[in-house]
Formats: C-alpha cells, sequence, structure tokens
C-alpha cells in the first residue's frame, strides 16, 4: 500500500538530541522569565536574521505577539475604532484587533503576490481616515510586504503593526532577513507547523530597541516597576524550554529554508496547469505551497481536493472562508470591494511541504494533482 503524504509533517529540535543543554538548563533552577536560554536566543536572532540591527522579544505565541504590539502602538482617542488588514490572512490577526478592542476593517489583495493591495487601503483610508486606530498588513505566507510604504503611513500617523506569522527566514531582495532595519513591530510566529518549527512560541523584531522594551515590559503583566504595573500589560513570556527549542531550530535555519525553496520550485516546475503566488523575497520561507486553479478549473476546485485526499495526499485551502466570510467577523460590516480575495480564495490550493519531503514524495503529489485535473476537466 502507498504511504500517504501528509500536509505537513512538523520538525521541531529534538531536545532528546541536546540533553546537555536540557540538563543545564534544568540546573539553573530558571524557567521563564526572559531566563539565560531566552536572552541568548534573542541575541542570537538578532544577529543571525537582522543583520544585528535593533532587539527582539519572544512571546509565547504570535497572537499574543499582536495582541501586544496592536495594544501599544494603536492610535487612541473618540472614534478610533479600526484596524485595517487584509481579508486574505488566519484568523489570529482579526482576534488579536478584537482583543485590542478594535473592529477589523478588510481591505483586497493584491492578484499577483496575494498581499494587501494598496489601492484598497488607500480607499479605505480616505474614507474611515479618522477611524482607524491601526494598520495590520499580512505577509502573506511568507513574502515580503513593501515596508517603505508602511512606515511612510505610520510616519503620517497611522500606527503600523506588521504580521510576518509566516516569514521568519525570508529573504530580500538586498539580502536581509524580513523586518531588519525597521522600527515597525513585526510579529513572526515559531509555531511547530511553520518552517522555523520551535513548537510553540512567536517573536517580535523592531529596528527600535526602546519599543521592544516597552512590549518586554507589557508582556510582563505591564510591571515597569517592581511588582508593580505601570501599563497595560499581559503574560506574554515564553518558557526557557520554548526559548531551547528555538536556539536549537535557529541553527539548522538556513538549509531548511533553502531546501523548502528547491522544492517550491520544483513544485512550480511540475504543475504549469496552475498559476503561483509572485514572488516578492530573493529566498522566501515556504511553509507549505499554494497555488491558484486557473479560472476554468477554479469551479471544481472541491472535486480535485477531495480526490486528492482521496487518494492518501494531504491538501488545504488557505483562506477559504476568508475572514469577512467567516461567522464571527462578518458581523464587522466595514470592508472595501474583495472581488479578488473572494476569487482568490475560491481558487486557492494549498500543497504539501515539509523538511525531509523527497522529490519521489513531490512527484506522486503533481502526478496525483495533474490526474484529478484531468479527469474533472471530462
Amino acid at each position: 500500500m502507498t504511504p500517504p503524504i501528509p500536509f505537513l509533517r512538523p520538525n521541531p529540535p529534538r531536545l532528546s538530541d541536546a540533553l546537555d543543554q536540557l540538563r543545564a538548563l534544568e540546573d539553573s533552577g530558571v524557567f521563564s522569565n526572559f531566563g539565560p536560554v531566552n536572552t541568548n536566543f534573542e541575541r542570537r536572532i538578532v544577529e543571525t536574521c537582522f543583520g544585528g540591527v535593533g532587539a527582539a522579544l519572544t512571546v509565547c505565541n504570535a497572537t499574543i505577539g499582536l495582541m501586544l504590539a496592536i495594544r501599544a502602538c494603536m492610535r487612541e482617542g473618540p472614534g478610533r475604532r479600526y484596524a485595517l488588514m487584509p481579508s486574505f490572512t488566519f484568523a489570529a490577526t482579526a482576534h488579536a484587533a478584537i482583543w485590542a478592542g478594535l473592529e477589523p476593517l478588510f481591505c483586497d489583495i493584491d492578484p499577483q503576490t496575494w498581499l494587501p493591495c494598496a489601492a484598497s487601503e488607500d480607499e479605505l483610508i480616505r474614507r474611515h481616515r479618522d477611524g482607524i486606530a491601526v494598520i495590520v498588513p499580512y505577509a502573506t505566507f511568507g513574502a515580503v510586504l513593501d515596508l517603505d510604504r508602511y512606515r511612510a503611513l505610520a510616519e503620517a500617523g497611522l500606527p503600523v503593526v506588521v504580521d510576518a506569522a509566516a516569514s521568519l527566514g525570508t529573504v530580500t531582495r538586498d539580502g536581509q532577513g524580513f523586518g531588519a532595519g525597521c522600527p515597525l513591530p513585526v510579529i513572526f510566529s515559531m509555531h511547530v507547523t511553520k518552517t522555523f518549527a520551535a513548537t510553540e512560541g512567536g517573536l517580535i523584531y523592531s529596528a527600535d530597541p526602546a519599543l521592544i522594551e516597552r512590549l518586554r515590559v507589557m508582556s510582563n503583566f505591564g510591571f515597569g516597576e517592581p511588582r508593580s504595573a505601570t501599563m497595560p500589560g499581559l503574560n506574554g513570556k515564553l518558557s526557557e524550554i520554548g526559548a531551547l527549542y528555538a536556539l536549537l531550530k535557529l541553527d539548522g535555519l538556513e538549509a531548511v529554508v533553502a531546501r523548502r525553496a528547491a522544492l517550491h520550485a520544483e513544485y512550480i516546475r511540475q504543475c504549469p496547469g496552475l498559476d503561483f503566488q509572485h514572488p516578492t523575497a530573493a529566498r522566501q520561507a515556504h511553509q507549505f505551497v499554494p497555488a491558484l486553479f486557473r479560472p476554468g478549473d477554479g469551479e471544481r476546485a472541491g472535486e480535485v481536493r477531495a480526490a486528492m485526499r482521496a487518494a492518501g495526499i494531504g491538501v488545504a485551502n488557505y483562506f477559504m472562508p476568508h475572514l469577512a466570510e467567516q461567522p464571527y467577523f462578518a458581523g464587522f460590516a466595514a470592508r472595501a470591494e474583495l472581488p479578488v480575495t473572494r476569487d482568490v480564495s475560491r481558487r486557492c490550493l494549498s500543497l504539501p511541504l515539509f523538511d525531509g519531503m523527497s522529490e519521489a514524495e513531490l512527484g506522486r503529489v503533481c502526478e496525483m494533482l495533474d490526474s484529478a485535473l484531468r479527469h474533472h476537466r471530462g
């Protein structure tokens, strides 16, 4: 029997292969509260991924990181109620804004990059400028956003928090890790399903160390003075065990991202019947392989997905339904027209990708996809 091919196969570091470091952690008696392992990881990731510029803060997960950054940066005042974001993103982005007391304001996406559409954002800014408390652009599937654009918006009085959940390991065309040198808070995920798989956790990076220190205080109950809250806060700290997972993952990140990029390129070569995300990075940290059915095939997308799953091949459809179509978020009526989001979400097919995936497994996926497409075209 042919073994199934999973959509994702999580590959966090093995603590059983790092017993000396684990024993040293246990012997230290420090298990949280920004201990030495966490401090070492924060220092090393700034050096490794961000050119040694700025500072980083670990958090227990990226959703908490978004909540902290939105609460710290949002512009408050009468009528400031909206968080402007794409509808083509994960639910965590909208939930984080709502937990900060805001309402999602959904913009459309670009038809090629699937990043937030600048024209759609600008339209909503014109209509709701006095009501926007923060902008939360999403670096779709690990792509590179135009951070100069968002920095200009922030300097014009519209705070920006960058959701880069899948982008840790992405390299820009100038050879820098995505976000390097940017003073805006950039939030990354280290969830086990991401390319940077560290079981659970998140990271906030900024070129502004003062902002990171403010967020650090907020993530420790707002204790700006010993045992005394001086600002809004919650418990967002990453444990020392979580930091050890992250530190171990950092050592192999370059090879992981390079291997996944090679597999992604092979998917493009072997699947000429699909459209792929237009690249914006020198090298993208691919979590999986999102692609679009051609318009004529999109009508049978559900049938093709079902055929792939029946053949033991894990596929998914990110993001369908998109946020504005999900029951809880649909109640927030303020949005632009979303024709591209609607079209892309319905035609999207996410294909398997994982560390250790073989060329033979990838070939099986592509062969089955081609067969399913030909069958359902009649």
